[in-house]
């Protein structure tokens, strides 16, 4: 697995991925210094949580409307399906490159 996975195992933890969201359990086991580490490396635990469960995923997509590209999307890891829903939200009429 992951870098970031690895320092929750070591520990006895586990996370899971809601939405953007990071849940680790067993809450019992959680300390200051996890939590901080969990806030500072989410995107790295979000990707790595992600990466088994065969979807590509991007930090970055190239928006187009009428044929033109219009701006990058650049944030938190997501698939196509995710960012051409993203795009719809501010331009309806929008497309996503692949």
């Amino acid at each position: 697995m992951g870098a970031a996975i690895d320092f929750l195992r070591e520990r006895g933890l586990t996370a899971q991925a809601k939405g953007r969201r990071i849940v680790v359990s067993p809450a019992s086991k959680l300390t200051a210094d996890v939590r901080r580490y969990v806030k500072a490396h989410r995107l790295e635990l979000l990707a790595e949580l992600a990466a088994n469960d065969g979807l590509e995923r991007r930090s970055h997509w190239q928006v187009t409307l009428g044929g033109k590209s219009i701006c990058t999307m650049v944030g938190e890891p997501m698939t196509h399906a995710e960012a051409l829903e993203a795009a719809h939200w501010r331009w309806p009429d929008s497309d996503i490159l692949e």
